[in-house]
């Protein structure tokens, strides 16, 4: 069994505070756009039709682009 002797984490303390908020934002804006992708995948099941034009991506990518 291999030993890790050098460790590449990052760790909160050692960054710089505007670094761990552009981190914490691009997650939480990731989360939102997952979640919102999934429920429109469940709406678009339950109802069986696509009320969308565009793929999955592209919605996405429309609905979340700032």
């Amino acid at each position: 069994m291999k030993r890790a002797y050098f460790s590449k984490r990052i760790y909160k303390n050692t960054l710089p505070e505007t670094m761990q908020n552009a981190i914490s934002h691009a997650l939480r804006l990731f989360n939102q756009a997952k979640h919102f992708s999934f429920q429109l995948q469940v709406k678009e099941k339950r109802s069986n039709q696509s009320k969308r034009r565009e793929s999955m991506h592209f919605t996405v990518l429309c609905y979340f682009a700032y």
